[in-house]
């Protein structure tokens, strides 16, 4: 079949939309209609280089739509389910999700990540040359071929653009506050970066009941959304970050700083915006050429903790699950995150509009 979609052929661009040719789904397979589909950095960082992919691809990550055709032996769900694509499946049985640490298999993305389906061929091709499957899903296209476990059946309430954004952004932010950071009612919490994970985590630390959470950002238009979704406190970015943080919060520092931008001098100054005892949680990812560099006297007289938190930091098929059902009960108000929706083909205006650092998340939509 033809579909539309958009392809990144080489490292810096440009994105492109066009039309290219979709198999039926093989074994084990699904044939996913889009319903929409987010815009993160993670796709931006694969078209500058900052994380290459595996080239040429068709992008897009975060996703969600309907089931319209599935392939022989395919269990996991059926025509007219609603499903959240989920990018980083687990197995449930190997050494990390036997010790509830979902977050570190790679018995499913391994092969999921390959760029091709569990055959070691593309369903995507162009004039009879394939394009491979970008984290598994290839969200940024009106139809895709995922594998099963790759799909998570959602309620119908939950509209297609909330779920797409659960899928990555969402459950990458609450993560870090919930699992990560192990925010609770006590709690000061600082977010460094307001973009759609930064935003997220302050969701999440809302929803754990913290007593303060501070966004901190360096776009003044953040402000309105950080304190719709629970921000207490906002500190227009400059260099005396810390400074304000510490006279805000007894001159000790928070509980937990969770830095969502992946920039290592960020990294390094904000763990001086940790109390003693406290957390710094790393949730932004820089690029793997980057290093941070920390004092471990610091670290060890102050007995703070450094901590990694990636995507949901937990099974993610339960914390998209979860997510939805938080958000059909009031308590992740995840569509106020959305600031802009798009058209496939205004993908590159939207991936310009993301570099403003004025948006909260934008979403490609489909009919």
């Amino acid at each position: 079949m033809k579909i539309n979609a958009v392809t990144l052929d080489a490292v810096g661009g440009p994105v492109q939309v066009e039309e290219v040719d979709l198999e039926q789904p093989h074994e084990g397979e699904v044939l996913v209609k889009m319903g929409a589909s987010g815009v993160c950095h993670s796709d931006q960082h694969s078209i500058t280089g900052q994380h290459p992919a595996d080239l040429p691809c068709v992008l897009g990550h975060e996703g969600a739509g309907e089931v319209v055709a599935v392939g022989l032996g395919v269990s996991r769900v059926k025509v007219g389910d609603h499903i959240a694509l989920n990018w980083q499946p687990n197995c449930g049985n190997c050494f990390y999700c036997d010790r509830s640490e979902h977050a570190l298999c790679r018995e499913v993305t391994k092969t999921v990540w390959s760029g091709y389906m569990a055959d070691g061929t593309s369903r995507i091709s162009r004039d009879g040359k394939p394009l491979l499957h970008y984290s598994g899903v290839s969200t940024w296209a009106d139809h895709m071929v995922v594998d099963q476990a790759c799909c998570e059946v959602i309620p119908d309430e939950v509209p297609y653009e909330v779920a797409a954004i659960i899928g990555c952004a969402v459950a990458t932010g609450v993560g870090a506050a919930i699992y990560r950071g192990q925010v609770s009612p006590d709690h000061r919490v600082v977010v460094v970066g307001a973009g759609g994970v930064g935003l997220s985590a302050i969701m999440g630390a809302s929803m754990a009941g913290a007593k303060q959470i501070i966004a901190v950002d360096q776009s003044p238009e953040k402000e309105l959304i950080a304190r719709e979704l629970g921000a207490t406190d906002f500190i227009l970015s400059s260099d005396s970050d810390v400074e304000q943080v510490l006279e805000m919060t007894e001159s000790r520092g928070a509980d937990v700083v969770i830095e969502a931008i992946g920039i290592p001098r960020l990294q390094q100054i904000w763990l001086d915006g940790v109390r003693p005892g406290g957390k710094l949680v790393l949730v932004g990812v820089p690029s793997v050429e980057d290093d941070s560099t920390f004092g471990s006297a610091n670290l060890i007289r102050m007995q703070k903790t450094i901590t990694g938190s990636y995507f949901s930091t937990t099974d993610t098929g339960k914390a998209i699950r979860d997510l939805c059902e938080a958000y059909l009960k009031g308590l992740l108000p995840i569509d106020r995150l959305i600031s802009r929706r798009v058209r496939i083909n205004e993908i590159q205006d939207a991936l310009n509009w993301m570099l403003t650092g004025k948006e909260g998340r934008i979403v490609i939509t489909f009919d």
